[in-house]
């Protein structure tokens, strides 16, 4: 304790001492030299510079370290305090006490409230401790929980510390306002997106609801079972519309609960149909399935989409007899809140945030009546065609939409990338 003390304090001191002796000397070009007033000899202007950059960033590191120590003794103290007076799994308080300091030290660095965001979070730990207390159960359709207590505002407020709003993009606004029009005439809109971060809903809010108030507030989102199962996501969840469904690669695990599970996922299926013969939805669908991974270099890529789940919501917006639109989007999200490396892993899985832009592209809408669908009887869906088998013209068109969110990702990820620290 005594050495790190001492290399504490050695560091605390050279980084001061270069400060002042850096401060007292002029400001001048890298071709000429620098006379250092204590020593009174020249010296190359450039060495003084990489001096003065290299005393700013040990300045730098000393504060991140101190507020760090401080952030975590503090998060830490909360839980313990939480602890004597509620029963928390030892492996959310764990986690709880990662991924909130990770959050705080995130909003110190990017210059946020820390008064604030700290009171959120408070917030955001009280929500927390009551859904494990009593978890809350999730509907088929679950409905946006606005009162008592405003879930949606919660999500949007804690989202908003992580991203950057000045350098994220919106790219086809145009196309959004068109859609906002056709759901207030009734019908439809289907947006098929990729998905990168748990946050997406709540990012999807923070981008869109300055410009378009009340938009991503009504949009439903389908949504899978981690996220209205696991205790940290579920009161971010509740302040969303979702369709709340098991995902392919779940409900076969455990095999006990398949039956429950398909049970489950009909009645989504037929709330669904509900939903799109009433009119005037707006629905966001992740057709992969899952969230985007970096591949063996590290670049994500937007996830292969799965064409029988186009070809669904193609099936029902057919039997709801009401003008359906279906629109790509492309979403770039995973800096703020990446997914974990692995697919499928335990409920409660590890978080990182972190402070970054984020972006959103809405694509023209994809004209349906440009690809020939196959028939599942004789003439259903309406004008469909036996000349080429159903699952070459299913994968035709699940191609073609995730050609368009994949290269409009690509390009919102070669201007944003260069942006993240």
């Amino acid at each position: 304790h005594l050495r790190m003390m001492r290399e504490s304090a050695l560091v605390i001191f050279a980084a001061s001492a270069t400060s002042l002796l850096l401060d007292r000397m002029p400001a001048a070009p890298l071709a000429v030299s620098c006379r250092w007033p204590l020593l009174q000899v020249p010296v190359p202007c450039m060495i003084v510079e990489q001096l003065r950059s290299a005393a700013t960033a040990a300045s730098d590191a000393l504060q991140v370290s101190a507020a760090a120590a401080v952030v975590e003794k503090k998060i830490a103290e909360k839980l313990r305090k939480v602890q004597e007076k509620n029963t928390i799994p030892e492996r959310y308080a764990t986690l709880i006490q990662s991924f909130f300091t990770s959050y705080m030290m995130e909003i110190f660095r990017a210059g946020g409230d820390m008064d604030k965001y700290e009171a959120i979070l408070t917030s955001l730990m009280k929500r927390v401790l009551e859904t494990a207390k009593d978890p809350y159960a999730f509907e088929p359709y679950h409905q946006a929980i606005r009162e008592p207590f405003d879930y949606y505002d919660l999500g949007c407020s804690f989202a908003e510390g992580m991203v950057d709003a000045n350098a994220s993009k919106i790219m086809g606004l145009d196309q959004a306002s068109k859609m906002a029009e056709q759901i207030a005439n009734g019908d439809n809109v289907i947006l098929l997106a990729n998905h990168q971060s748990e946050a997406d809903p709540q990012i999807f809010s923070v981008l869109l609801d300055p410009i378009m108030p009340g938009f991503a507030e009504r949009t439903v989102f389908v949504a899978g079972d981690r996220v209205t199962t696991d205790l940290l996501a579920m009161p971010f969840s509740m302040g969303r519309n979702l369709l709340c469904i098991f995902s392919k690669k779940h409900v076969d695990h455990p095999p006990e609960l398949k039956s429950h599970k398909q049970r489950h996922n009909r009645r989504v299926m037929k709330k669904m149909q509900e939903m799109l013969t009433a009119g005037g939805q707006c629905i966001w669908v992740a057709p992969s399935g899952g969230r985007d991974r970096p591949n063996s270099v590290g670049e994500f890529q937007v996830a292969q989409f799965d064409s029988k789940s186009i070809e669904m919501f193609r099936l029902m917006s057919d039997k709801a007899n009401r003008p359906t639109h279906f629109y790509p989007l492309s979403m770039f999200t995973y800096p703020i809140c990446p997914p974990p490396v692995q697919v499928g892993g335990e409920i409660g899985e590890t978080r990182t945030v972190k402070y970054a832009p984020a972006a959103l592209h809405f694509a023209e809408e994809v004209d349906l009546s440009r690809f020939a669908e196959g028939c599942l009887t004789n003439d259903f869906p309406r004008d469909c065609t036996t000349a080429e088998s159903r699952e070459l013209l299913r994968e035709n068109l699940s191609r073609h939409i995730h050609g368009i969110v994949a290269e409009n990702y690509r390009a919102l990820s070669a201007v944003l990338e260069p942006m993240i620290r």
